[in-house]
């Protein structure tokens, strides 16, 4: 018996150096006082590591959570290490989240185990998973219908958190704590249907097993090839990740509320393009349905939109724009139409002053600056978002054309045509249109009415468009 101890002991020294733990370095080991825990602190000592213990008590269980501290305590004193033990209000934190006691938990003693690693200057904190476990979260996964490349389950190491058990079954574990007489104290919540996990572990393994042996054992080795397959995949994808996937780090400038924009080349060519667009909305907390119904703007018309909460995507001619949508608040200056009837001022973006000055001066070719007769346009004059219906009588051309038809020639994309704007006289005319791409800072693109005509010694208006 002494012997399979030894070999306990030495297989375990093994793993934790496969975990990246090297001697001498301080590990906090987490400890709820049940076996699989109690095994870790009693393989820490037997191993020869340097560690100190943190247990949380959140006097969940009355007496059964004080019993629990109490153990683990004892433990402590009695080997001479180092415990640390604190009390958090898991109750109170899923009630402040909406969420179940048991993420509460998890949530807030790992966050406590962080700090006390940072405190106590320790290089990792080492948890008891064990291969059931493995299973258990496996399952858990496929059943959440997670990515599939979540399916790879837990890792020896994750960052600051080491597993040195992750291979050792439960039964080896239970073993080796009755080979060392180690106390520990088990937790009749784990018995309870009302957790996923218990029910996974109490009602699906067992009859998995009763239907093929060996069947946890096999799950557990599926994480381990799925986690290589997920490294692969996560390579690939990163690459098309950079050609489809556009940023205002990728060499060009996004408008403020732009977030992205996927190139729709790149998408199509990319065998890993529908997956690196899916996961883009996935990491936004898009649904599954959402996200399909995203995919159809790969083949949609021109200016189709598709909305999930304060996200937008826009389908523009070469990409699709992924956008932050504005809380649009009344009455904004944005968003409203502003009467000119003095001759010097400004508006949203549009500035104007009044000029008296030889006329015989050709106005400037700036497509952000108009010149107009102040006596000669119907007063007062109105700059606002232009609306579908809205026509110019071009300079230069008989009749009328649409503004839509004008936006549609210039190529404007979609994104900016909604912020185009027109001014207009008293009596309804269209004198200007102006777009703008890219937040102001693109290309500009406008027109003015042939009612615009100025005469010479009149009385100049000036407008100026800036970003």
């Amino acid at each position: 018996m002494k012997n399979l101890s030894f070999q306990f002991t030495a297989r375990f020294k093994n793993e934790l150096e496969k975990c990246e733990v090297e001697e001498g370095e301080l590990v906090i080991a987490a400890c709820s006082g049940g076996v699989d825990s109690m095994c870790l602190v009693n393989a820490l000592l037997k191993g020869g590591a340097k560690f100190e213990v943190a247990h949380v008590n959140f006097k969940l269980r009355g007496e059964d959570s004080e019993a629990d501290s109490k153990l683990v305590q004892e433990w402590c004193d009695a080997n001479g290490v180092v415990c640390h033990v604190r009390h958090l209000p898991a109750d109170e934190e899923a009630k402040r989240k909406g969420d179940g006691i048991q993420d509460a938990a998890r949530r807030l003693r790992y966050a406590w185990f962080e700090e006390l690693r940072v405190e106590r200057m320790a290089t990792c904190i080492a948890v008891a998973h064990h291969l059931k476990d493995q299973t258990e979260t496996l399952l858990i996964q496929l059943i959440r219908g997670v990515d599939p490349s979540s399916l790879g389950g837990m890792s020896l190491r994750n960052g600051y958190i080491v597993r040195p058990f992750l291979s050792w079954s439960q039964e080896e574990i239970e073993e080796w704590v009755s080979l060392d007489g180690v106390p520990f104290r088990e937790d009749l919540s784990n018995q309870s249907p009302k957790y996923l996990r218990n029910r996974i572990r109490n009602e699906v393994l067992p009859l998995l097993e009763s239907i093929r042996p060996g069947s946890t054992n096999h799950l557990a080795e599926w994480t381990t090839r799925l986690r290589s397959q997920a490294l692969a995949v996560e390579s690939s994808m990163s690459d098309a990740s950079r050609d489809i996937i556009k940023y205002s780090d990728s060499g060009f400038e996004l408008d403020s509320d732009v977030i992205c924009r996927i190139e729709l080349i790149s998408l199509g060519n990319s065998d890993w393009g529908d997956q690196v667009f899916d996961r883009l909305l996935a990491e936004r907390k898009w649904p599954l349905g959402a996200r399909e119904q995203a995919l159809l703007l790969k083949r949609a018309t021109i200016g189709a939109e598709v909305v999930y909460k304060d996200d937008s995507l826009i389908r523009e001619r070469e990409h699709i724009i992924l956008r932050k949508i504005e809380t649009v608040v009344e009455d904004s200056d944005k968003d409203s139409s502003c009467k000119i009837e003095v001759e010097h001022g400004n508006f949203h973006d549009l500035y104007w002053s009044c000029e008296v000055e030889n006329l015989d001066s050709t106005p400037p070719l700036d497509a952000s600056i108009l010149w107009l007769d102040f006596y000669t346009v119907e007063h007062p004059l109105l700059w606002r978002l232009w609306e579908n219906g809205d026509k110019i009588e071009p300079n230069g051309m008989e009749g009328t054309v649409n503004i839509s038809d004008l936006l549609t020639q210039w190529k404007v994309p979609h994104l900016a045509r909604s912020q185009a704007r027109v001014l207009q006289d008293a009596r309804g005319n269209i004198l200007w249109v102006f777009a703008t791409g890219n937040g102001g800072k693109g290309e500009v693109w406008s027109r003015i009415s042939r009612k615009t005509t100025l005469t010479k010694g009149a009385k100049r208006l000036i407008f100026q468009v800036k970003a």
